[in-house]
């Protein structure tokens, strides 16, 4: 009878841990893609059922899953690309790949890029190389900035910051910031300047409507009731990790990132990219 308990004990942790594993390679190889309707009153006509496809957090991986990822970007067919950050990575700095990445990804759809934390980490001539492959390609590069996507007759502003929002850089934006009822995009990366973005944009003259970051990567390890496990810049048990939030009536969509950093891994928290399509009310 020991005999038996023992070998069933050894049958459940076995496939316990082939089902771990199983896990661990879905996590860091699935690109899950996740489809969210922002609805609004503000967003004006001519960008009503917008599609809007965010990539974050890409972080220099290989050319086998590039060429998988931007197969299902094209097949969503998107108006605009948001890239919320962490293109490159601070420890893996292939800037080639990280360029023919953008290179590839602007014959899709206008693409809006913002920087993250692993693009200031790299050496600054290698930034400026991306710098100029964005801007060789037509992609609009934010760094405490705004500017208009027109469509039709219509417009909206797009901000993108790089800094703190309290900080000088963005106040320095924020001093030139337009005093309109424009419906407003922000890009940033940091999950967790929500509120400060929210707070700034509304004091400044118009207040963000709809917020895309990254930077939490799902937080790494999610169970059931356990919405990640840590994530930079807010620790363990993130408040902010993936999907939608709302505070004093914006809204931010946190996308968990198409890629990983070093030796981090993911654990119920697969590759994410965010569809949003804008639906005026």
């Amino acid at each position: 009878m020991k005999r038996r308990h023992r070998k069933k004990i050894l049958i459940v942790m076995a496939v316990v841990l082939i089902l771990c594993i199983a896990e661990l390679i879905r996590s860091n190889t699935y690109i899950q893609t996740e489809n969210i309707t922002f609805s609004s009153g503000n967003i004006p006509e001519s960008f009503n059922n917008c599609k809007i496809v965010q990539i974050s957090d890409y972080h220099n991986q290989g050319s086998n899953f590039r060429k998988r990822l931007i197969s299902i970007i094209d097949s969503i067919d998107p108006d605009y690309i948001f890239l919320t950050g962490d293109i490159s990575d601070s420890f893996c700095t292939d800037i080639d790949a990280a360029d023919d990445f953008l290179e590839e990804i602007s014959e899709t759809a206008p693409c809006y890029l913002v920087w993250g934390n692993h693009d200031y980490r790299i050496d600054s001539r290698l930034l400026d190389k991306m710098r100029g492959c964005a801007d060789k390609n037509n992609i609009v590069v934010l760094e405490d900035d705004f500017t208009y996507i027109s469509r039709g007759t219509d417009k909206v502003l797009i901000t993108g910051t790089v800094s703190d929002p309290s900080s000088d850089a963005a106040r320095s934006m924020l001093d030139r910031y337009p005093h309109e009822d424009a419906f407003s995009v922000w890009l940033h990366h940091y999950p967790e300047d929500f509120e400060k973005i929210t707070d700034l944009s509304r004091v400044n003259g118009c207040q963000a409507d709809l917020v895309f970051c990254g930077h939490a990567h799902g937080g790494l390890i999610r169970f059931p009731f356990i919405k990640g496990l840590y994530a930079p810049g807010q620790g363990f048990f993130p408040e902010y990790t993936r999907g939608s939030y709302e505070y004093k009536g914006t809204q931010m969509i946190v996308s968990a990132g198409v890629g990983n950093s070093s030796i981090t891994k993911r654990f119920l928290d697969p590759f994410h990219l965010v569809v949003c399509t804008l639906e005026k009310t």
